[in-house]
């Protein structure tokens, strides 16, 4: 899922507790549920070979187009996630954001090891490679159904929230 997703989803799962804690576990298995769910990213291909297997990768352009992405990506979600706390006045700010931090953590720490390769948290990306491999690689959506993925979840979940379903 892109990072937008992930922000929105567990932003709004956690936006009716007042424990930071229950937060902060929300965010995390949201985010490995999420990615399970068949999705779209937009990192080039040779983004993730590319930081691992060159070091000076992060000093050409390439690098620097997906940090942009990277960082437009989490703007808007914590921008659509700003807007959800402007209808729902009942939600309570402090814990969505630690669970919509939360919720890109693993993503965080996979950009992390491609730069580092520290060891000891190589378990974050057998677990994301074993979450994205339930369904989703099985499926494998384009850009316009993994996108259409993403806004029905978001959609879903806001719904079932709401008390809408």
């Amino acid at each position: 899922m892109i990072l937008a997703s992930h922000i929105i989803i567990s932003g709004i799962l956690a936006s009716k507790t007042q424990n930071y804690f229950l937060a902060a576990v929300i965010g995390l298995i949201s985010h490995y549920v999420l990615d399970a769910i068949p999705h779209w990213d937009y990192l080039s291909d040779e983004f993730e070979p590319g930081i691992k297997t060159e070091k000076s990768f992060i000093k050409r352009k390439e690098f620097w187009r997906e940090i942009i992405k990277i960082t437009t990506d989490a703007l808007a979600g914590f921008g659509f996630l700003a807007f959800f706390v402007f209808i729902d006045k009942d939600a309570n700010i402090a814990p969505l954001i630690v669970s919509a931090l939360f919720g890109i953590l693993p993503d965080a720490m996979q950009f992390l090891y491609w730069i580092t390769d520290w060891k000891f948290i190589k378990w974050n990306i057998d677990f994301q490679e074993f979450a994205h491999n339930l369904i989703h690689r099985k499926i494998n959506p384009g850009f316009q159904s993994g996108i259409m993925t993403q806004i029905a979840t978001i959609g879903i979940v806001f719904l079932i929230l709401r008390g809408g379903i």
